[in-house]
C-alpha cells in the first residue's frame, strides 16, 4: 500500500510540477529566436508618374513614413532629386538649381516619372523649412504669376 501512496504521490507531485512549468515552456518554445534589427527590415519600393500622382502627393507620403533616402524624377531629359531624412526634405536638386528653388520647379511639373530609393542619408538638412511651408510658398509664387 506504502508503495501505491508514495507512487500516487510522486504523480501528484509530478503532474504539480509539469503543470506549472508548462506554461513558462510554452512561452519559451513560441517565442522568435533572438536576431538582429536587420532581420526584420524590408525594402521599400515606391514609385510613380506624375500625371496619377502628383509630385506634393508623393512627397507627403514619404514625410508620413518617415523615409529616407532619394526621390529621383524624371521628366524627359530633365532628372531631379529630392534628398529624404526621417520624412524630411533636406536638400533638392534639378537641373541648375538647388534649394527651395529646385523644389519649386520640381513642383511645377505635370508629367514625369519618380522613384524613391531607400538610402542612409549623412548629409546636414539645407532646406529648413517644412514641405507643407515649401508648398504654401509656392503656390503664392504661382498665383501671382
Amino acid at each position: 500500500m506504502d508503495s501505491i501512496v508514495m507512487t500516487a504521490s510522486g504523480g501528484f507531485f509530478l503532474g504539480i510540477l509539469c503543470g506549472a512549468g508548462a506554461p513558462l515552456l510554452l512561452k519559451m518554445v513560441g517565442r522568435p529566436s533572438p536576431t538582429t534589427e536587420e532581420h526584420y527590415k524590408t525594402s521599400f519600393a515606391f514609385s510613380g508618374n506624375l500625371k496619377q500622382t502628383p509630385l506634393i502627393d508623393a512627397i507627403q507620403f514619404l514625410e508620413i513614413g518617415r523615409r529616407e533616402g532619394i526621390l529621383h524624377i524624371y521628366c524627359g531629359r530633365r532628372k531631379g532629386y529630392l534628398i529624404f531624412k526621417e520624412g524630411h526634405v533636406m536638400d533638392a536638386f534639378f537641373r541648375n538649381y538647388t534649394g527651395k528653388e529646385a523644389v519649386f520647379f520640381m513642383l511645377d511639373l505635370e508629367e514625369g516619372d519618380f522613384y524613391f530609393e531607400p538610402k542612409i542619408i549623412s548629409q546636414p538638412r539645407l532646406i529648413s523649412q517644412s514641405i507643407m511651408d515649401l508648398a504654401l510658398e509656392w503656390d503664392g509664387l504661382k498665383s501671382d504669376r
